[in-house]
This record gives C-alpha cells, sequence and structure tokens, in this order.
C-alpha cells in the first residue's frame, strides 16, 4: 500500500515522502498513530507541487545570495572594536558581527554561513575574509579600528 508519511518513521521513510508499506502495517500501525495517511493521486500531484515549489524558493534565495556576494566584490566594511594600545583586540572578530556591519554599511543582508575567516581576527588593521555562496567566492576586506 502506498502511504504518505506525516512524520519520520524509523526504518520507513521521512516526513512527506511516498513509501510502500505493507498493508497491515499501514492499517494497523501507521494509520491509528497519525503517522502517514493513504497515497491518492491528488496527494502525490500536491506533494510534487509542493517540493517544487520549495526548491524553486531555495534556488531563487541563492541566486539572490550569489548576487549580493558578487555585489561586495572589492568593497571594504569598517569594524570598530575595543582594543589595547599594541593593538590587539579584547575580542574577536566574528562573522555575526561582519554581517551586522555590512548590513550597516551596504545595505544587504548576508547569512553568517557565507563568511568564511580563515584565521581569528584578532588585531586592528585590515583582513581579508572570503563571502561564498554555492556558486560564487568573493574577496573581501575588513577594516579594524581601536573604537575611542
Amino acid at each position: 500500500m502506498k502511504v504518505i508519511l506525516l512524520k519520520d518513521v524509523r526504518g520507513v521513510g521521512m516526513h512527506g515522502t511516498v513509501k510502500e508499506v505493507a498493508d497491515g502495517y499501514a492499517i494497523n500501525a501507521l494509520f491509528p498513530k497519525k503517522l502517514a495517511e493513504p497515497a491518492t493521486e491528488e496527494k502525490i500531484k500536491q506533494i510534487q507541487a509542493n517540493i517544487a515549489a520549495r526548491e524553486a524558493e531555495v534556488y531563487q534565495k541563492e541566486e539572490q545570495l550569489t548576487s549580493k556576494v558578487v555585489s561586495l566584490r572589492g568593497k571594504k566594511v569598517s569594524i570598530q572594536s575595543r582594543a589595547t594600545e599594541k593593538g590587539g583586540l579584547f575580542k574577536t572578530v566574528a562573522a555575526g558581527d561582519i554581517v551586522k556591519a555590512i548590513r550597516a554599511e551596504h545595505n544587504l543582508e548576508i547569512p553568517e554561513e557565507a563568511v568564511h575567516i580563515a584565521a581569528s581576527i584578532k588585531t586592528l588593521g585590515e583582513h581579508t575574509i572570503e563571502l561564498a555562496s554555492k556558486t560564487q567566492k568573493v574577496d573581501f576586506i575588513i577594516v579594524i579600528t581601536a573604537a575611542l
């Protein structure tokens, strides 16, 4: 019997998938516990439409991220941080700090996952990091200055 899983079922499959299971298992275990429902043609078509819509949305978001990353090629962003007299920072500059600075200076929303820092940023000065989407990688310069 073909069923659509409403929740993840160990040994059977993940939520939203169409699986072939034994009739007795479906009737006695999956249906009473509301873990699955019978797979009709219209429900299968609806699931396929939902999957296609989700894939289109993910593709669109990835394209937007790629265009944002490419638009930042060769640009700089300034971050002020408390520092010692010798130029060391009290706090390491993290991806979240970089995202906030990009949002403030360039008015672009970049997820933290797109920021790749090769080595910890613990000193004042210019540092190069990498912004990446699935298809593009861009070097980006961060200028760390001492906060007054």
